[in-house]
């Protein structure tokens, strides 16, 4: 993922938002999409409650089918 530091003025601009915003040039052109962390949210936080061990012995007992499978079984439910 790519990060830029903002300078003084542009924070004092993204603080206090509260929800997602579209960050557009002076012809409102679309730039990008800018989403608040919610208040008191660190990023560590956000990491899942796994350890490496069980996500791989979750992958390895994973049992999916294939899609063209899937696909024939939605047609039948139609």
């Amino acid at each position: 993922m790519n990060q830029i530091t903002v300078d003084a003025a542009t924070l004092a601009k993204l603080n206090g938002l509260s929800g997602p915003t579209d960050f557009c040039d002076e012809q409102g052109h679309l730039l990008g999409h800018f989403v608040p962390y919610p208040a008191g949210i660190q990023t560590s936080d956000l990491e899942p409650d796994v350890s490496p061990e069980e996500l791989r012995r979750r992958a390895d007992d994973f049992r999916g089918a294939p899609l063209a499978d899937l696909l024939a079984e939605w047609e039948k439910r139609k």
